[in-house]
């Protein structure tokens, strides 16, 4: 009976080195992947650098500075208009000057328009809840940019993980590939070209590396931390985040975006003014106190003249309808806006839903299927180059199918991550640790 290493023909003999190598390779890859384990990302990590990014972004403090200076227009606005003082003196003869006066001393104060107050105080505090939802907007935007930036250098991680863990298979694989040259009937030609494989992979390794770098700088500048500041090794989550219904992401959509929330507030400020413009054709009314003196009598030579003025606005009725008219356009075109912006923002939705839906589906095949099946492809196809029943290309084919498996599983699983976010930056915020 044959030892089960060896077969009929002494040709496919396997050395005990080549045993040794096989599984030093299976070791050393086991224990590479036990050591320094990355930390996981998760929505409320990501949720904390967030908000470390907009405490600090210089976008944020410019639109806060905006929004106070709105908060502050709008104790701007006056119900009544500040009076007017006026004083004279009369050129004239004694006589017309003792008989009229010749100091006059007269104050005029416009009265109130309360419904033209009314209106202006609408459309300065539509101005202040305008800038509030951009400012939501802007802070929405950038805890995307910051998510983003955090799942795409978790998987340039990933990436350098099944990267690295490939050129090391390939070195041990160069190493049986040398002892199976060492055979009087083995050819040179494995060697050289596992060798030229493992140069490549190498420069493909350096080349994750590098980008690696650059999105932890672009993290770190998005953080206001100095630039060349390192990170831990990441990884993925684990799992796809979950996906919502078209018509609860609408309700959610519609009710909590900020960018909605602004132009409906851009709306009440355009319907203000055009309430602001019919006011202001209606006559002003002013109410004045005047009173003359003689400079040279007594107090009983003073005369007090009670008057009341308008203005006339119907000389200028075309000027007033066209700023109506006007303000009115505006209006529509501002709720013309809205409702562009709801369709566009669902259409967004929809398309980051099925993209969601798409790569969710995409990574449970890679992880239940594909990934197995590639995986135990690979190991046949070696233990079949072990014993010369398969060829070397065979097992480079499929090792690469395996890697490009893996990498893509990774992908598939940041990108669904990236459209959840998204979603979530639609729908009023950060995504939050219970939808995980």
């Amino acid at each position: 009976m044959l030892h089960p290493f060896f077969d009929e023909n002494p040709m496919k003999r396997i050395s005990f080195p080549t045993l040794q190598a096989l599984a030093f390779a299976s070791l050393s890859l086991t224990a590479s992947a036990a050591e320094d384990t990355p930390a996981t990302v998760t929505s409320s990590w990501i949720g904390r650098l967030a908000q470390e990014a907009v405490a600090s972004h210089p976008s944020i403090q410019a639109a806060r500075a905006r929004t106070e200076a709105a908060t502050a227009a709008i104790g701007a606005i006056r119900l009544w208009q500040d009076p007017q003082l006026g004083l004279g003196t009369l050129f004239a003869s004694q006589m017309n000057r003792q008989g009229n006066g010749d100091i006059s001393v007269g104050i005029d104060q416009m009265l109130p328009r309360p419904k033209l107050y009314q209106a202006e105080k609408r459309r300065a505090v539509a101005d202040e809840l305008t800038l509030k939802a951009s400012r939501q907007q802007t802070a929405n935007e950038l805890s995307l940019m910051v998510a983003q930036a955090v799942l795409e250098l978790a998987l340039a991680d990933e990436v350098v993980r099944l990267q690295g863990e490939n050129v090391r298979w390939l070195q041990t694989i160069v190493k049986t590939a040398e002892e199976r040259s060492k055979s009087p009937d083995a050819t040179a030609t494995e060697t050289l070209r596992l060798e030229s494989e493992l140069a490549v992979q190498q420069q493909t390794l350096a080349t994750a590396e590098r980008q690696r770098g650059q999105f932890a700088t672009t993290l770190n500048l998005l953080l206001g931390r100095p630039a060349e500041r390192g990170w831990p090794a990441l990884a993925l989550p684990g799992k796809p985040l979950p996906t919502s219904t078209f018509a609860a992401l609408k309700v959610k959509l519609e009710r909590q975006n900020p960018k909605l929330a602004a132009m409906r507030h851009q709306v009440d400020g355009a319907q203000a003014d055009a309430d602001a413009a019919r006011e202001k054709r209606k006559p002003a009314f002013s109410v004045g106190l005047q009173v003359n003196s003689y400079s040279g009598g007594n107090s009983q030579d003073v005369m007090t003249m009670l008057t009341v003025g308008m203005n006339l606005p119907w000389f200028n009725r075309s000027a007033y309808k066209a700023d109506i008219a006007k303000a009115e356009k505006l209006r529509d075109a501002t709720s013309n806006d809205l409702a562009a912006e709801q369709r566009l923002l669902l259409t967004q939705a929809t398309a980051l839903l099925t993209e969601a839906e798409t790569n969710r589906r995409v990574v449970e095949a890679y992880t239940s299927e594909v990934l197995p099946k590639s995986e135990k492809t690979v190991e046949t196809l070696q233990n079949a180059w072990i014993s010369s029943k398969a060829t070397l290309l065979e097992v480079l084919e499929a090792r690469r199918a395996l890697l490009q498996a893996r990498q893509e599983q990774k992908r598939s699983l940041a990108a669904q991550h990236v459209a959840a976010h998204s979603l979530a930056s639609l729908t009023g915020g950060p995504l939050s640790p219970s939808t995980r």
